[in-house]
């Protein structure tokens, strides 16, 4: 039997303890928890920003407006950044006696959706019974915006939209039109109940281009704030050539 001397018995006790602290060590070890790096801001660029002038439409409208009950109808128009609206009437008095008494007289009443309103009346002309008139209000001015920000040119376009439809008063918002008929007939009003009219609306809106310019900066989209929209221009041909009357408040 081999008997150890004191100090191998030491030297043993103090390997064991060091054995089990290791795996005592091990056991209870955590590896410290991963750190996620903050995620990278994309680059924004600036871009530049054109505009040019373009032409839209809504369906005619074609009913009729009898002669104690004013037709009214709604509309709106999602296109922003327009500079002119065109309402067009036209029609034809189907009761003119020998085409040329009791003539029909049509008034159209537009009011935009911030509550201005344009008025113009016409009376059917002799012989040929038609009317004809256009009625032209006025928008916004071209935006001054010439740069935009946006990590993509899709990018920069939708938030160059989203601010335009913001500033815009008109946009997406509801406008309302009426058409009267005056009639003519003195002594046989009972034969005329009113008139057939088409009406037709058309605009000119201001669209825009994006172009890379490279590099960063900022936007000036303070030029998206629009200038007085309450300006209307007067039907003055129409005035001259088919001796209507008009009214602009």
């Amino acid at each position: 039997m081999i008997m150890l001397r004191r100090n191998d018995k030491i030297i043993i006790i103090v390997g064991v303890l060091i054995l089990v602290a290791a795996g005592v060590g091990v056991a209870i070890y955590a590896p410290p928890p991963a750190v996620t790096p903050p995620p990278t801001q994309p680059t924004q660029t600036t871009y530049q920003v054109s505009w040019t002038e373009k032409t839209g439409k809504l369906e005619a409208i074609s009913d009729y407006a009898a002669k104690n009950t004013p037709y009214n109808m709604t509309f709106k128009i999602d296109q922003p950044s327009i500079s002119v609206i065109s309402f067009h009437l036209t029609w034809k008095d189907d009761r003119a006696f020998l085409r040329r008494f009791g003539l029909d007289t049509l008034t159209l009443d537009i009011t935009t959706p911030n509550d201005r309103t344009a008025t113009f009346s016409q009376k059917s002309m002799k012989k040929t019974k038609a009317g004809d008139f256009t009625i032209n209000i006025t928008g916004v001015e071209q935006p001054t915006v010439t740069t935009i920000t946006g990590n993509s040119t899709s990018d920069a376009s939708t938030r160059l939209h989203n601010a335009l439809l913001q500033a815009d008063p008109w946009a997406g918002k509801s406008f309302n039109a009426t058409v009267t008929v005056t009639i003519g007939e003195k002594i046989l009003k009972f034969r005329d109940k009113g008139n057939s009219f088409t009406l037709s609306v058309n605009y000119t809106y201001y669209d825009y281009s994006i172009g890379t310019m490279g590099g960063t900066g900022g936007d000036d989209l303070n030029g998206l704030n629009p200038p007085d929209t309450t300006s209307y221009t007067p039907p003055y041909m129409s005035m001259i050539l088919n001796t209507g009357c008009g009214r602009f408040v």
